[in-house]
């Protein structure tokens, strides 16, 4: 069995977007907080928390990575509107994150939330169909031929 690599997160869009994140609300915010930077982090969580939930879910379920990418928007997205529209989830969040720990030492860890902030959704497809491609098999080597149980493939014309 060929080791899970978690291809679809630990890549450069995802990853860039978790440092998008952690440098708004670390830099940005506090220093010009504004609309920009409030939506910054949105934008940011709603493209890599798909694909981060994709991959977690890849260590019980590494057939069907198409399906698996699709679960991950699907439980990302439920994650994010929870966090913007049910007080009781943010509660609940927000006691979870206090019981392991608050990420990068973050203390005082609250949740803003505003209708507007779900216009960051519209960024979950982009980061289903990046996970798709990243998760492609890689194309045969120019040149190749494809074969099949019954012999080459003859070339076509």
């Amino acid at each position: 069995m060929e080791r899970f690599k978690m291809t679809e997160f630990f890549a450069p869009l995802p990853l860039t977007a978790v440092a998008l994140m952690v440098v708004n609300d670390r830099v940005l915010k506090p220093r010009i907080g504004n609309a920009v930077t409030g939506k910054l982090s949105d934008i940011a969580i709603c493209f890599f928390l798909p694909l981060f939930t994709s991959a977690l879910l890849g260590f019980a379920w590494q057939k069907h990575p198409r399906a698996r990418v699709l679960a991950g928007a699907g439980i990302a997205a439920l994650v994010f509107v929870g966090q913007e529209m049910w007080p009781w989830f943010q509660d609940a969040f927000l006691a979870t994150m206090g019981f392991v720990g608050t990420p990068l030492g973050l203390s005082g860890f609250v949740l803003t939330s505003d209708a507007t902030d779900l216009l960051a959704l519209l960024v979950v497809p982009l980061a289903v169909a990046y996970g798709w491609k990243r998760l492609r098999p890689p194309a045969p080597p120019a040149g190749a031929t494809a074969t099949s149980a019954s012999g080459p493939r003859l070339p076509e014309g």
